[in-house]
């Protein structure tokens, strides 16, 4: 199967997003009632978006692999513009298409394009049945690219769901790690996580009295070398989630990327206290490693009153079995890196104590620490930040990421294989503001 081309994609593409946003203009904001009236009575649609800018200053370390272009303190920029639309045909069929742009410029992007020689957005999208990314200006100083992050169509028949098209699925019980979300998890750094990037893929939700809640899906994807469509490439995955007593379960079971992957996992509360589990056994591809490994991941969080003020802390464990001790080494693995290319795995090492804590200073006001903690170096990440709700339409968000650990260790820094740089991860402070609409 040829990768279609790009143009024919996003002329499509544009012509469908015409006539969903131009539906804003006539069919109103509010929620109709679908009873007694003809169906072009019923269509009706949900508009809404976002525009964020964001800036941030990043330190570098000498030895670091940013040092044949500059250790100086960077100054970066990026600006956001999500717009959204639900159009609705029916009480049971309806359309949703998400589309965002973005611009980046600033020190970090030079840097990168440098180091790189080249920095492709579109790349976001190589393996994906779909190219719905395209870069549209690209100089030494700045890039400009948008990008539609959903694009589905949901029928919802009486049996459950089917939604065709590209969406965001998450699955697990993981707070900071989350081993059982095959489909794009959010990496445990991140700090917002509003929207999670989407797939094209197809989607069947349904309820059995025997089994529970049911979902089954297909992600067809492309090779990212060949760039054809490719069943080694692809997912084919179902999920049962379902009660025993008191305690919610889930079992899942997937053939990812040439992978055997099963999991189990649940959820309870142990006072006032909730707790969640998932164990996840993997093969490597094409069952080279016939034992295969074993992900594990355990978390507890509970809420409070201290000094008058609401509280909320969360503490999880996490275990990597394709962790390694030597982190240079781990570079060097082509199934680690493969995992890292494709945003599945976000840490080397094989154990991480990791946690966090809020407090509500004002209902308006919040501020927040977390930690990732690598047990055997020990290393880590350390982010405050605090979220500021100006107005009922918008927020101001600022922190820092910060990185601590000797030399050689996951997060302090160890040796690039086949060079004299080290992997020194770059510390930075930012500030977001975000206007909803």
């Amino acid at each position: 199967m040829m990768k279609p081309d790009n143009g024919n994609i996003w002329w499509l593409v544009s012509f469908f997003l015409s006539l969903l946003f131009a539906q804003n203009l006539w069919a109103g904001q509010n929620p109709i009632s679908y009873e007694n009236k003809a169906w072009y009575e019923n269509i009706d649609n949900r508009f809404g978006g976002h525009l964020t800018l964001e800036g941030s200053v990043t330190g570098y370390d000498d030895g670091s692999y940013f040092e044949p272009v500059g250790t100086h303190t960077g100054l970066d920029g990026l600006a956001n513009v999500r717009l959204f639309d639900k159009f609705i045909l029916s009480e049971k069929i309806y359309l949703e298409a998400h589309y965002e742009a973005f611009l980046k410029s600033g020190d970090t992007y030079k840097k990168q394009l440098y180091l790189q020689k080249y920095y492709n957005p579109s790349d976001i999208d190589k393996r994906r049945l779909l190219d719905l990314t395209k870069t549209i200006e690209k100089t030494e100083d700045y890039v400009l690219w948008n990008r539609l992050d959903r694009l589905f169509f949901s029928i919802k028949p009486s049996w459950g769901d089917i939604i065709i098209g590209r969406q965001a699925v998450t699955w697990g019980n993981g707070l900071i790690f989350n081993p059982m979300d095959l489909f794009n998890p959010f990496a445990p750094s991140d700090t917002v996580r509003d929207y999670k990037m989407g797939d094209d893929l197809i989607s069947l939700g349904f309820n059995t009295e025997l089994l529970g809640e049911c979902n089954l899906l297909y992600v067809p994807r492309r090779d990212a070398i060949t760039g054809k469509v490719d069943f080694k490439s692809s997912s084919v995955a179902g999920k049962f989630h379902f009660f025993a007593g008191d305690i919610e379960m889930d079992v899942m079971g997937a053939w990812h990327y040439n992978e055997a992957v099963l999991g189990i996992g649940g959820s309870g509360y142990l006072g006032n206290a909730a707790w969640r589990t998932d164990l996840v056994w993997s093969t490597l591809e094409d069952g080279r490693d016939k034992n295969g490994y074993f992900e594990f991941v355990i978390n507890i969080d509970y809420s409070w009153v201290w000094q008058k003020k609401n509280m909320y802390g969360l503490i999880e464990y996490y275990h990597n079995g394709l962790g390694k001790n030597n982190y240079t080494t781990a570079m060097d693995d082509p199934e680690v890196m493969e995992k890292i290319d494709r945003g599945e795995l976000f840490a080397l090492g094989k154990n991480y104590l990791s946690g966090q804590i809020q407090m509500e200073l004002h209902p308006l006001f919040n501020i927040y620490l977390s930690v990732i903690n690598n047990i055997r170096d020990p290393s880590g990440i350390i982010q405050p930040w605090a979220i500021w709700s100006v107005t009922q339409n918008s927020n101001l968000q600022f922190g820092a990421t910060l990185f601590y650990g000797k030399k050689g260790s996951e997060y302090g820094g160890f040796l690039i294989p086949g060079t004299n740089y080290y992997t020194n991860a770059a510390p930075n402070a930012y500030v977001r503001l975000t206007y909803y609409f």
